[in-house]
């Protein structure tokens, strides 16, 4: 075994959360990139490294005569151990196996001076709340990185979005052995309550410490609201939130407020003393009047007396950054000057990419011994106290550098680096950018709009007039079911925007009429969509057409035209760049088309392709959904030990992300199949479900519980008729529904005990 590149390979943080992940099941490299959001290849090339090393293990898999590579934690420890001329390392399959917490997210602190008394406070609370807050540079961040070393760390900057920040927590709680709300929002959950529960549920269950700096930066009302939920009812986690602000989260016993202050005037001559300035005692004292123990203040001070040994009382962080920024070298002053232009943290590749010159790590190691640039974890940035000097005496073109640091982001290939690429695109004012970035957000980063639909809101509104904003504006609200709004911001746009983008509202135009009801309008857009398609070359415009046919049909219950349609949608999308999801979800389509057709088995054979699909790839959404509509072909067959079977597994899937609506659903279907099998308990414990879900949602499907618990009674000898009436008292508004009911309760029981007359 190469001992020093497993250790290598064992002290990298995107490998660890890689083995974590893996530690849940199998995956596939696509989906591990879109949960870690980073580059596909990247991950690919982790996994053979990881799989060469004998931690993991890959196999192909045959799907739709594709091979895919899917791999699996192979060891479940691995122990070291340090003997005399020898270090040995053993695997084991021992399923206790733990990743460490993500530490190269919290500040390295390499030297520390004092505060004692601070340490010894925070270390001795049992509050399970801890705000740390003073003024910029006081030294904050460096004291929570010495006391909480063992903690996830967040960096909260002024773009941050709600679901971005609930992402990254869900990936760290993961870590930790609690899936359930990466696991949520991979399935399509956003709702706010569900998430702040499933984060509080997840901090507690696992004892987490969380560490959020730089509070005050946050602008997103919704992260602020959840840090208040928290603050007041975590008690077995750790919540540690820094801001230059004391932070108003209510009274509480839970919560213990620090505020941070100069070191003292010991901690400070030591400090000067371990920079190499020698003071005597008039002059050290009209130091620190002047800086008042400040940590930032006192180490510019030492870096400008090594130049000039005068003590100059007006301006005085101006007069120090001068003085050190004059005697700087011209590199220096280049690579201080281009990380000034940034809000957020820069990595050293990035850094690199723009500075373009050899000598880019020794020029940085050097700003970071005179403390100057500071390092966070694996990302460089300029103090705020900093950055206002280096702006008034930038001489660079910020065009240039923005342009050049857009180009490395979209390289990165990830929605975040997208996303961030997109503001700088903003910044710049560059329309033409702004177009082509929409362009790939359509083409390669499909699902920005659903797993960040707030972060690029955000970005988006900053030029909410621009006709390709306004068209992205609409897909968001779309998906969250704005279709109003949608429809108005398109119809806008609609002789605004050209090539794919015009292909893209006219379909989605067709799209959203369908949502409303309004076919006649639907089908003039589907015909202005096919002259697009048949006049292009372009593979994502057909499919866009296709599938908007495809529905169109199925609605006007047109449905062998419809299914034709679908294969054309199969058939262009097998002959695209793979997106198996979307796949996944056709095959589904045509299932549905084949069982509304009355074709049962054709349809449970292509339900049972997506699910091959979904399995392969770890599309656990996908894989469920594809249970449940086997579910539902089953039970057209009468075979109710199949629709058991199935349901099972949707069910319990769709309460643990908790999609209700879908957890109903199965859940009926199954009760009735219960119902069918004489399966009464279990039956009976279903129709309970159902209700007590109806009960919190007011889902109309979950009162139907009260029927099916009603033939329950029925089928054991008791009275069901109390049942029979409150379920028919709660669907009275929905007629269809409780039509609907009886009819496929009527296959396993005589509701002429229901529809009887007394």
């Amino acid at each position: 075994m190469d001992i020093p590149q497993l250790m290598k390979v064992l002290s990298n943080e995107v490998n660890l959360q890689i083995l974590s992940i893996l530690k849940s099941g199998s995956f596939n490299p696509r989906e591990l990139a879109r949960i870690l959001q980073r580059d596909e290849t990247d991950i690919s090339r982790r996994l053979r490294m990881l799989e060469r090393l004998g931690l993991v293990e890959g196999k192909w898999v045959r799907v739709r005569k594709k091979n895919i590579r899917v791999y699996s934690l192979k060891v479940g420890e691995v122990k070291i151990s340090f003997e005399p001329g020898e270090v040995i390392i053993k695997t084991s399959e021992d399923k206790s196996y733990e990743v460490p917490l993500l530490e190269s997210k919290i500040p390295k602190v390499e030297t520390f001076f004092g505060r004692e008394t601070e340490i010894k406070t925070l270390l001795s609370s049992k509050k399970p709340v801890i705000v740390i807050y003073g003024i910029a540079g006081i030294g904050k961040t460096a004291l929570a990185a010495k006391v909480f070393e063992d903690a996830f760390w967040y960096q909260m900057s002024e773009v941050d979005s709600f679901d971005y920040f609930v992402w990254q927590i869900g990936l760290f709680l993961n870590t930790l052995d609690y899936s359930l709300l990466l696991e949520y929002l991979r399935s399509g959950g956003r709702e706010e309550r569900d998430i702040f529960e499933l984060i509080l549920e997840g901090v507690e269950n696992t004892k987490a410490k969380i560490v959020v700096d730089d509070v005050h930066k946050c602008s997103d009302e919704k992260i602020l609201k959840l840090l208040s939920f928290l603050a007041l009812r975590i008690r077995k986690g750790r919540l540690v939130l820094i801001s230059r602000e004391r932070l108003h989260l209510g009274a509480s016993e839970n919560i213990l407020y620090f505020q941070l202050k100069g070191l003292s005037l010991k901690d400070a001559y030591t400090l000067l003393r371990a920079k190499g300035i020698y003071l005597d005692a008039s002059d050290f004292v009209e130091v620190y009047s002047l800086t008042k123990g400040h940590p930032l203040a006192l180490t510019l001070f030492a870096e400008a007396y090594k130049e000039n040994q005068k003590i100059k009382t007006e301006n005085f962080f101006n007069f120090l950054f001068s003085e050190v920024y004059q005697h700087l070298t011209p590199d220096e002053k280049l690579m201080v000057q281009i990380i000034s232009l940034f809000d957020e943290p820069l990595e050293y590749d990035a850094i690199k990419a723009m500075y373009r010159k050899k000598n880019s790590f020794v020029v940085l190691y050097s700003l970071l011994n005179k403390g100057i640039v500071e390092k966070r974890g694996e990302v460089y940035f300029l103090h705020d106290l900093l950055k206002g000097f280096a702006r008034e005496v930038r001489e660079i073109d910020e065009r240039e550098y923005y342009l050049r640091y857009l180009d490395y982001l979209l390289k990165k290939r990830t929605a975040k680096n997208f996303l961030t690429a997109f503001r700088y695109a903003v910044k710049l004012g560059d329309e033409e950018k702004i177009k082509s970035l929409v362009e790939l957000r359509v083409r390669k980063f499909k699902r920005v709009v659903q797993d960040f639909p707030d972060a690029y809101m955000k970005i988006l509104f900053q030029i909410k007039n621009n006709p390709y904003a306004k068209k992205e504006l609409g897909h968001i609200y779309f998906q969250k079911g704005f279709f109003k709004k949608a429809l108005k911001l398109w119809l806008e746009v609609k002789g605004d925007v050209d090539g794919i983008h015009k292909a893209d509202v006219v379909s989605s135009l067709a799209d959203v009429y369908m949502e409303l009801n309004n076919f006649k309008e639907a089908e003039k857009y589907l015909k202005e969509l096919e002259s697009i398609a048949e006049r292009s070359d372009d593979p994502e415009i057909k499919f866009w057409y296709y599938v908007e046919l495809t529905k169109f049909y199925f609605f006007m219950e047109k449905l062998e035209d419809s299914l034709k349609s679908s294969f054309k949608e199969l058939e262009i999308i097998r002959e695209m760049e793979p997106y198996p999801e979307l796949e996944s979800l056709v095959l589904l389509h045509i299932g549905d088309i084949y069982t509304r057709i009355g074709k049962f088995e054709e349809g449970i054979k292509y339900y049972l392709q997506s699910l091959e699909i979904a399995r392969a790839y770890n599309l656990t959404f996908m894989e469920h959904t594809s249970y449940m509509e086997l579910t539902k072909g089953y039970y057209q067959l009468e075979n109710y030990n199949k629709v058991v079977e199935y349901a099972n597994r949707a069910v319990d899937y769709f309460l643990k992300v908790r999609n209700y609506r879908r957890a109903v659903d199965a859940l009926s279907y199954r009760c009735v199949a219960h119902i069918g099998l004489r399966n009464l308990d279990s039956a009976e414990s279903d129709a309970e479900e159902m209700i007590r879900i109806a009960q919190s949602t007011n889902y109309p499907l979950g009162w139907a519980g009260y029927i099916f618990l009603g033939a329950v009674k029925e089928l054991n000898g008791e009275d069901g008729k109390e049942y029979f009436e409150i379920g028919k008292e709660r669907l009275k508004e929905y007629t269809w529904l409780y039509d609907a009911v009886l009819e496929e309760l009527g296959k396993v029981f005589d509701v002429s005990k229901i529809t009887a007359k007394p």
